[in-house]
């Protein structure tokens, strides 16, 4: 599609533009400082929490042993997803609060591909985070409930975890072709407005009902579903030895924690993504919104929303997980200790000795000199093989150890 082709779409847009603005449509107010300085400070924070906490999750899981199991490869694909939304959707929907426009660009032909592909790529990862949500659901579903029938096994997982891409990969074609690239006074905005032969207003519409139902609707009665069963399990199964007044309240934490879990991660999916399907279904189906756009505060909210499930998901895991938890500590602290051993080495002139493993100190203000006066060698302690007069090379070696939200015009 050339950008020559778009121009009589161009034109019809200016139109309906004017029309809409000569049509009584309330005129947009610009933020205030103090909003344009939170909204821009709460997204720079969420894409900090989110790239580091997911970058925790997918580290953690690699570095720890016992935690290569099934249930954790959903919990990393999520993260993986997470992450990918992080550095594609949210640095657009943060250059568009700070430049506090949303125009479009790029020109040309490179601007419509990047205008759809964008789009189709931020899809795809965000339903993919809701779909690896459920894939961990239905895997705690088959492990509590069903633990005598081995119904989850590392195949089914991953042809489960490609299933989690594949899906949202088909179901976000469509968005290639209405998201287009128009000129309206002078200025480019990449909007959907879907092309003949379709009928725009029904297209629109059913693609709406399509992506409401089957990744918001169907996964969030599923996975409140599954967990409701989970829990149900976990609270009627009697604790082993729970005469014991210690290993009952032990048992009676860890069902509790387990159901402060389950019901964050409802409401988290619940709760970020109910904005975003709210106002699509306005500027579908309410005919002012339509026309008018919607206003810029319910536009921020829905887009920010939505991506801010990406940095909540791998903080509940951390804060509820045990073992998450152990690990990001355990991560820590090795971080610190190799920091510290660094700075260490940097300042005192210690290393490692290849032979025996063991940190020696060597002075680093002194080097190899024979002063004609004193008749002294300065030579590094440990450089000199004990046995001979020769330097022995092997030990003298250092030891060195980041959603294309449209912004409807108003």
């Amino acid at each position: 599609m050339s950008f020559e082709n778009s121009n009589q779409t161009n034109d019809s847009f200016s139109d309906e533009y004017e029309y809409y603005a000569d049509n009584g449509c309330p005129l947009g107010k610009d933020a205030t400082k103090p909003e344009y300085l939170a909204k821009v400070t709460m997204y720079v924070l969420m894409i900090v929490v989110s790239f580091i906490g997911n970058i925790l999750i997918i580290s953690v899981t690699r570095r720890t042993r016992s935690m290569q199991k099934v249930a954790f490869l959903f919990v990393v694909n999520m993260a993986i997803a997470d992450l990918l939304t992080t550095l594609i959707n949210m640095p657009e929907s943060l250059t568009v609060e700070i430049r506090d426009s949303d125009e479009w660009l790029i020109t040309g032909d490179a601007g419509i591909i990047l205008c759809k592909i964008l789009s189709f790529c931020q899809f795809v990862c965000a339903f993919c985070s809701i779909l690896s949500l459920l894939a961990i659901a239905l895997d705690r579903f088959l492990a509590i409930c069903l633990p005598l029938k081995r119904i989850m096994t590392r195949r089914l997982a991953k042809v489960i975890i490609i299933s989690t891409w594949l899906i949202p990969s088909i179901s976000s074609a469509p968005a290639l072709v209405p998201n287009i690239v128009v000129e309206d006074h002078g200025q480019l905005f990449c909007i959907e407005k879907w092309p003949a032969p379709f009928d725009e207003e029904k297209a629109a519409g059913d693609y709406t009902i399509i992506l409401f139902v089957f990744f918001y609707a169907l996964p969030l009665i599923i996975i409140s579903a599954l967990y409701s069963c989970v829990i149900y399990k976990i609270w009627r199964r009697r604790a082993p030895g729970h005469r014991l007044t210690s290993t009952a309240r032990l048992y009676a934490r860890s069902r509790k924690k387990a159901l402060k879990m389950f019901i964050a991660i409802v409401l988290c999916f619940a709760l970020c993504w109910l904005p975003y399907h709210v106002v699509f279904f306005l500027t579908t189906f309410a005919a002012n919104y339509y026309e008018c756009g919607i206003p810029l505060n319910v536009y921020f909210v829905h887009v920010f929303f939505s991506h801010a499930s990406s940095a909540l998901n791998p903080c509940i895991y951390i804060v509820f997980n045990n073992d998450y938890r152990t690990g990001v500590k355990r991560l820590l602290v090795s971080c610190v200790k190799r920091s510290d051993r660094v700075h260490s080495e940097l300042n005192t002139g210690s290393y490692i000795n290849t032979h025996t493993g063991v940190q020696e100190d060597r002075e680093m203000t002194t080097f190899q000199t024979r002063s004609p006066q004193s008749g002294i060698s300065y030579l590094p302690p440990r450089t000199m093989n004990e046995t001979s007069n020769h330097i022995d090379p092997d030990r003298t070696a250092p030891f060195f150890r980041f959603n294309l939200g449209f912004k409807y015009l108003s």
